[in-house]
C-alpha cells in the first residue's frame, strides 16, 4: 500500500481524464493544422504574384525613367548654356558701359577722381578682369569604393572654403573657382552632393586659381588647411595639386545685387570728402 502511494502519486481518474483530453485535442488539431497550412500556402502564392507584378512594372517603366532622366539632363545643359550666354552678354554690356563712362568722366578732374574711386571699388568687388602671377589649386575626388561605402575622399564645400580662405589670408588679390570669380558676397555651399558657388554648380575636379604674391604657395602648403588636405590625400586618395604660374587671367565676376545699403560719408582729416 505504501509503495503504491509512493510510485503512483497521481490518482488513476486524473490520468484517464488527461488521456481523454489529449486524444480529443489531437483529433481537433488535425483539421486546424491543414487549415493553417492552406492559409499559409495561399498567402505565399499571393505574395509571389504581387512580387511578380511589381517586378514586371518596374522593368517595363525602366526605359521611361531613362528617357525622363536624359530629358532632364538635356534640359539642364540647355539652361546652363543659356545662362552662360546671358553671363557673356552681361560682360559685353558692362564693358560697353565702362568705356562710355570713362569717356564721359575722364574729361574733368572731378570726373577722373570719381572714376578712380569707382575702379578701386570694382576691383575690390571682383568686377574687373585681372591678370598676373599666382597659383592654381586642383582638388579631385578620390575613386568611389567598390564595396559601395561612403567615399571619404570626396571633396566637400568646406574643403574649397578652407583653401579660398587660406589664399585670401596669404595675400591673394583675386580668386576664382572653376572660372567663377569670387567677390565679397560670394557663397560656397553644398546642396545635397553638389557644390554651389554663388548658386552655380561646380564639378569635379575643382580648379581654384588665385593671383597674388609668390609667398602664397608656401603659406598654403604650410597652413592647417593644406596639411589637412594633404592628410586626406594620403589616407583616402583625395587629389591635391598646387602649381605656381607666371601669369593667370581671371574673368570678372557677375556681382550680386545689394538689396539693403546706406550711404556712408567719407572723411579725410576730419573733413567730408564725399559719400560711398
Amino acid at each position: 500500500m505504501l509503495r503504491r502511494l509512493l510510485d503512483e502519486t497521481l490518482d488513476p481518474g486524473y490520468e484517464e481524464a488527461a488521456a481523454r483530453r489529449t486524444a480529443d485535442g489531437q483529433e481537433q488539431s488535425a483539421p486546424q493544422n491543414w487549415t493553417r497550412r492552406l492559409v499559409l500556402a495561399g498567402s505565399l502564392l499571393l505574395i509571389g504574384a504581387l512580387s511578380a507584378v511589381v517586378i514586371s512594372q518596374v522593368r517595363s517603366s525602366a526605359p521611361q525613367r531613362e528617357e525622363l532622366r536624359q530629358a532632364l539632363i538635356e534640359d539642364i545643359a540647355a539652361q546652363r548654356a543659356a545662362g552662360d550666354l546671358l553671363a557673356q552678354r552681361l560682360v559685353d554690356v558692362r564693358d560697353e558701359a565702362t568705356q562710355a563712362r570713362e569717356q564721359l568722366l575722364a574729361a574733368t578732374t572731378e570726373g577722373q577722381d570719381a572714376l578712380d574711386e569707382l575702379d578701386a571699388a570694382e576691383n575690390a568687388a571682383g568686377l574687373t578682369p585681372v591678370r598676373g602671377p599666382g597659383l592654381s589649386v586642383t582638388l579631385t575626388d578620390a575613386p568611389a569604393p567598390e564595396d559601395g561605402r561612403d567615399n571619404l575622399g570626396r571633396v566637400l564645400d568646406r574643403d574649397i572654403q578652407s583653401v579660398v580662405n587660406e589664399l585670401w589670408a596669404a595675400g591673394a588679390e583675386a580668386v576664382s573657382v572653376d572660372g567663377q570669380r569670387l567677390g565679397p558676397t560670394t557663397s560656397i555651399r553644398s546642396a545635397g552632393q553638389a557644390i554651389l558657388v554663388d548658386f552655380r554648380p561646380v564639378t569635379n575636379p575643382y580648379l581654384i586659381e588665385a593671383i597674388g604674391p609668390t609667398g602664397m604657395f608656401d603659406q598654403l602648403l604650410e597652413s592647417a588647411a593644406g596639411r589637412l588636405l594633404a592628410s586626406y590625400a594620403a589616407a583616402f586618395g583625395l587629389g591635391l595639386d598646387v602649381v605656381g604660374s607666371d601669369q593667370l587671367d581671371l574673368l570678372p565676376g557677375t556681382g550680386a545685387a545689394v538689396t539693403e545699403a546706406e550711404p556712408v560719408e567719407l572723411r579725410r582729416n576730419g573733413a567730408p570728402v564725399g559719400t560711398w
